[in-house]
């Protein structure tokens, strides 16, 4: 089962409160084929760096799931997957071409958890503490400015267990994965 708290949890010693409206079945909807916007998931982090990989894993296994299930035509070219790696601030004025209505960024972040918990956060409930990040942009900036062109984002933040170099996706990040697929697929109920 994945771990998720809706309502808060303890992040750097404080609590962090979570917008009731952004959910897991919140990220469902946005992503169900009868919604009708266009909607970009956009995993980031190095694969190398053990969980840090998390965002670009669930992305990747999220678009081969689409691909191989029955995809209505009516939302081919409505949902895009991109792997953005550790750099998603190169991917800001693409993801903007697409004209998205809705950005999903999948990452790894610190929610002093569980491993392999996972949270939907939006840009204004982050904590100032993610104004510092491993990317060049910090993410709450990245957010803040794709909200200013009119995109709601969200981000499905995914608690490592380790970050060591080399190592691969932890069991318990693994398993939450594999439970957010099935969660997140197009033909999933």
């Amino acid at each position: 089962m994945i771990r998720y708290q809706k309502s808060n949890f303890l992040s750097g010693g404080r609590k962090l409160e979570i917008n009731p409206g952004a959910d897991l079945q919140s990220l469902k909807a946005f992503l169900h084929p009868s919604y009708p916007g266009r909607v970009v998931t956009l995993g980031i982090g190095n694969r190398l760096r053990g969980d840090d990989g998390a965002g670009p894993e669930l992305v990747t296994r999220l678009k081969e799931k689409w691909e191989e299930d029955e995809t209505p035509d009516q939302i081919r070219g409505q949902r895009f997957f991109i792997d953005a790696g550790e750099n998603p601030e190169d991917w800001f004025i693409r993801v903007l071409e697409l004209h998205p209505e809705v950005i999903i960024v999948v990452d790894a972040v610190a929610l002093q958890t569980d491993p392999g918990s996972v949270a939907v956060l939006e840009a204004q409930t982050l904590p100032e503490s993610f104004l510092f990040s491993t990317h060049r942009l910090p993410l709450r900036s990245l957010l803040q400015l794709w909200g200013e062109n009119d995109c709601k984002t969200l981000v499905l933040a995914i608690q490592p267990e380790t970050l060591n170099f080399g190592q691969g996706l932890s069991p318990r990040v693994k398993g939450s994965i594999n439970q957010l697929i099935h969660f997140l697929s197009p033909c999933s109920s």
